[in-house]
């Protein structure tokens, strides 16, 4: 073995330890699952949450979804003195 690789030794050792307790424990795997999922469930609602916070603050502001579709349809310097008076 001239070369071991680290993280493929920490996974390997990593199973070989979640082995272990799940085979002494058989509840250990329940709570390890509900945990990773109810984590999981955590990370969706945020995500959503946000999305409806987001899409709630550029009703209320009247701001476009997409930032850069203003300075395509209106790219600087293209105005002329009439339109730029005008707004």
């Amino acid at each position: 073995m001239e070369y071991v690789n680290p993280v493929l030794l920490l996974i390997v050792v990593s199973e070989i330890c979640l082995g272990i307790c799940a085979w002494r424990s058989p509840g250990f795997l329940r709570r390890i699952a509900a945990h990773v999922l109810a984590r999981a469930d955590v990370l969706d609602i945020s995500a959503r949450e946000k999305n409806v916070r987001t899409e709630y603050w550029r009703k209320t502001l009247d701001v476009e979804a997409e930032p850069d579709r203003a300075r395509r349809e209106f790219p600087a310097g293209r105005l002329s003195r009439q339109e730029a008076k005008a707004s």
